[in-house]
Formats: C-alpha cells, structure tokens, sequence
C-alpha cells in the first residue's frame, strides 16, 4: 500500500495590509501632546524590529499600528520625546498610527489586520 501524500501548503506572500504615512499630525490619547509634523521616534531606526528610520515598525505577524517599546525608548533618550504626563505606567505616550487602505505618495506599507481609520465629516 503507498502512503498518502499530502500537497504542501503553498507559501504565504506578505502583502501590505494597509498604507501609513509617518508626517502625519498624531495626538498622545493620554496626555493629549500633538506633534503636528508626525511621531519623532521615527527619526530613529528601531532596534526592536529592524525598522530604518522615517518607516512603521515592521513586526511579521502584523499589528503595527504603534511604535515599538526600544524605538519610544530610544527617543526618550535622545530628547526627541517626554514621558507622558497622562495615566501611563511606563511614561510612553500612546500614540497610534493612521492607516489608510489607498496608496499615496508618501505612505509606507505596513501589515496589519486592523481596519482602517474612520474620518467623521462634520
């Protein structure tokens, strides 16, 4: 009798989920502190996923709508952000990232499986 032989699952290709672009304005939602020219960790590369500087946090199983903890680390730092004055335990501002499910000139790709921010017209 020959054994059964299975197919061999095919391979996952990892597309971008979502476009997110880093000079976007973000607000602390603890503290309410705005940076309107986008989040200043990004100015450095992230030594907790590999991310180069000016790029999201790249983490492979998606779910980067945040900077990593050594890059908001890094950036405290260096002076390029405060500890939060808000109800955070750790000092780290929670600042999330704006996805987008269109493409422009300057987003960047990230792989996430959250939807895509809502914008309410008034």
């Amino acid at each position: 009798m020959r054994p059964i032989a299975f197919p061999r699952p095919f391979p996952k290709h990892v597309t971008p989920a979502r476009w997110a672009c880093v000079d976007d304005p973000v607000t602390c939602r603890r503290c309410h502190h705005e940076w309107p020219a986008g989040d200043p960790a990004y100015q450095l590369a992230c030594r907790g996923c590999g991310a180069p500087s000016g790029h999201p946090c790249c983490r492979p199983e998606g779910g980067n709508e945040r900077v990593c903890f050594q890059r908001d680390q890094d950036a405290r730092r260096s002076g390029l952000l405060i500890p939060c004055e808000g109800l955070s335990w750790d000092g780290r501002h929670d600042k999330p990232l704006t996805l987008s499910l269109s493409r422009s000139t300057d987003a960047r790709a990230v792989l996430s499986g959250a939807p895509p921010a809502r914008r309410f017209a008034a």
